[in-house]
């Protein structure tokens, strides 16, 4: 079993620069995007303000990658159709995510261990750069 911590990369940005409906958008738009990315008895949940949470049952670390991987470059081709704080239509692109994976093999089945190092790895993305997928 694996677990993906998902954040959105610079999502205050989204907030500050179009608004917090255009934010609301994005994070709904992933939400849908990732159930729909994930493989079938996956789980996807919201993890917090622009976090989200995956749960990979039967999934070695290469399989666990692989997974986070697709994620990341679905939320980067994704354009979330809405409106700025004038109430012009926008058209919001440039999404991307940082993941950190951590998964049972290394980690154990205890879920707060998992989510420690997969918060880990998480920000360890972040600090490489962002856009990226790090493995705990």
């Amino acid at each position: 079993m694996a677990v993906l911590l998902l954040d959105l990369d610079h999502f205050k940005r989204v907030n500050d620069e179009v608004g917090h409906l255009a934010g609301d958008s994005a994070l709904s738009a992933v939400a849908l995007l990732l159930s729909g990315t994930v493989r079938g008895g996956d789980l996807v949940g919201r993890f917090g303000g622009e976090e989200f949470v995956v749960l990979l049952p039967d999934a070695e670390p290469a399989v666990a990658r692989s997974v986070a991987q697709r994620l990341r470059h679905a939320v980067a081709d994704l354009a979330v159709p809405t409106v700025d704080t004038n109430g012009r239509e926008h058209l919001l692109t440039g999404l991307t995510v940082s993941i950190g994976v951590a998964t049972t093999q290394r980690f154990g089945y205890e879920l707060p261990d998992l989510l420690v190092a997969a918060d880990a790895a998480l920000l360890a993305a972040k600090g490489c750069g962002r856009n990226l997928v790090e493995m705990a």
